[in-house]
């Protein structure tokens, strides 16, 4: 029994591994992300009920253990194809690889959807590139910046030898940009002026009219308060 368990099986083959993908696909509770418990006792139910459809169809008995790491291995290989393939999508230059078509992969891959092909975004993204069709007219603007704000001076290259910096008769233009001056956005605090002779003496003026105005009242208060004083000093008599 131990000699029959170590005893290698063959190898699927490629219908076999279609058929057994086919299998796959009717169980959705394979490829289902959960884990509790319920799950994990129909995904055991479900392989066995592949493992006997299959060994009735191939003629060899495979257990649902074997046939449950085919699968996995599948699923790694078809996540490994993907990454490369995106990838070699992105590559800019230097030729892309080819990768051979695999029509048991490109199952795996329909079968596991986002979790092996990736999410894609909605609105583009950097691997994707745009499509212009052949007839589209560019228009391509003329814009001479360096020209119209700039003071292009011609001179000639002097080298240290004396001579001129020319190549094949012409000499190089040197283009001396001018220098723009841009107003601070933060404009300075106002210094405080000093005030002119006349609102210092109106000033002045204002100060001493009130002060006038509160002595004279001072001069009218006396008197009442001398006669408040008589009459207190009457009563207490």
């Amino acid at each position: 029994m131990a000699q029959q368990n170590t005893m290698k099986t063959r190898a699927l083959g490629k219908d076999e591994i279609l058929f057994l993908l086919d299998l796959i696909s009717k169980q959705k509770v394979i490829t289902t992300k959960a884990t509790n418990a319920t799950n994990n006792k129909l995904k055991e139910e479900a392989w066995k009920s592949i493992a006997q459809e299959f060994s009735a169809m191939a003629g060899e008995l495979r257990r649902p253990e074997q046939l449950r790491l085919k699968w996995e291995n599948l699923k790694k290989s078809s996540r490994k194809r993907n990454a490369l393939i995106r990838q070699n999508n992105l590559k800019t230059g230097g030729g892309k690889m080819y990768i051979p078509p695999d029509e048991a992969l490109d199952r795996v891959t329909s079968m596991l959807g986002a979790t092996c092909t990736g999410f894609t975004v909605e609105f583009g993204g950097d691997g994707e590139s745009e499509m212009i069709p052949p007839d589209a007219v560019v228009e391509l603007m003329d814009l001479q910046p360096l020209l119209e704000h700039s003071e292009a001076v011609t001179s000639d290259l002097v080298m240290e030898d004396g001579g001129s910096a020319e190549c094949g008769g012409n000499s190089e233009k040197i283009f001396t940009p001018k220098r723009f001056t841009f107003n601070n956005p933060y404009k300075p605090l106002k210094k405080r002026q000093k005030p002119s002779e006349e609102l210092l003496r109106a000033q002045i003026s204002k100060e001493l009219a009130m002060a006038a105005y509160f002595e004279a009242k001072t001069e009218v208060v006396k008197p009442e308060k001398v006669k408040l004083q008589l009459e207190i000093e009457k009563l207490n008599k």
